[in-house]
């Protein structure tokens, strides 16, 4: 892969030798787990890996976590014939569903060439072995992607992982799915930077009130986006950060201005009960955790 001209390159070049050059047995080795934009996870045993789903990439990488209804993976892809990593799932067993995943923006690193929507929706091979964990849709509600596939437009096979069953919820459609969720989705993508600045994405699900099912799979209640732009002076070395979330009600909505929506990373934080960011300095995070001003080009 050629190099580009920010600084965020030289922390991915490390967290692939980190899979490339130790044991799977190293169980204190979090790899992919310690980037920016992965939540606090608590893993137990031992990391496991295999290879995509044919057509669909290089390399998955996963750990159970002490939840046992939870297991988190990782998806790699082959680019310029360098291993670069795509994005972080954590899939809740008991929901058949994501509860968050968490991936990078950078207009070089992850570049948009066009290739489009490679739709094909298929479980996530990371999750196979696990019991029944995934679903490939329920009625009356959309496959609403979390990484949404504009977002990973490099290379088909990277495209073609977001289309896994993994990283898909019940989402309603018009309304919603369609509307303001599809206009904040374009905004983030929108807002991928280029230099030293790098945009951290955490999408997430959360189930609150009086559950509602279809086809017995219990529906999110809101969807939200937590977002945090990075500004490094070295490589691994954050010297700005700034932050907002969003969030909504899995609803139809009568605006689909997605502005209405934001709110503070700490809101969804104590609400999901997730800490966010914890490898951004903890002065800078603090401080962009609690803002609610858009990183976003509006």
């Amino acid at each position: 892969m050629s190099v580009w001209n920010g600084t965020e390159y030289e922390e991915i070049v490390s967290d692939v030798r980190s899979f490339t050059t130790r044991s799977a047995t190293i169980t204190d080795d979090l790899g992919y787990l310690t980037c920016f934009e992965v939540p606090t996870v608590s893993t137990t045993g031992s990391m496991v890996s295999g290879n995509e789903a044919t057509g669909r990439g290089y390399m998955w990488y996963r750990y159970l976590t002490t939840d046992s209804n939870r297991a988190v993976a990782t998806h790699t892809y082959m680019y310029n014939g360098a291993v670069v990593r795509n994005y972080t799932v954590m899939l809740d067993g008991s929901k058949k569903a994501p509860v968050w995943t968490a991936h990078a923006m950078h207009a070089s690193m992850w570049a948009d060439n066009g290739v489009g929507r490679n739709d094909g929706w298929t479980d996530d091979p990371a999750f196979t072995g696990l019991g029944d964990w995934q679903q490939s849709g329920v009625s009356g509600y959309s496959k609403g992607h979390l990484v949404a596939s504009n977002y990973r437009q490099t290379t088909v096979a990277q495209n073609k992982q977001t289309f896994y069953h993994s990283n898909q919820a019940p989402q309603l459609q018009n309304g919603f799915n369609g509307s303001v969720w599809n206009e904040l989705e374009q905004a983030v993508k929108a807002s991928s930077p280029t230099g030293s600045d790098t945009l951290y994405v955490v999408t997430g699900v959360l189930y609150e009130g009086t559950p509602k099912y279809s086809d017995g799979i219990q529906i999110p209640s809101h969807f939200y986006k937590c977002l945090m732009k990075c500004t490094f002076s070295s490589p691994g070395v954050v010297s700005a950060a700034k932050g907002c979330a969003y969030v909504f009600e899995n609803k139809k909505h009568s605006s689909s201005d997605y502005s209405v929506g934001i709110t503070s990373i700490d809101n969804i934080e104590s609400r999901s009960g997730f800490d966010f960011f914890p490898r951004v300095p903890k002065t800078m995070q603090e401080n962009a955790e609690d803002g609610k001003t858009s990183v976003l080009i509006l």
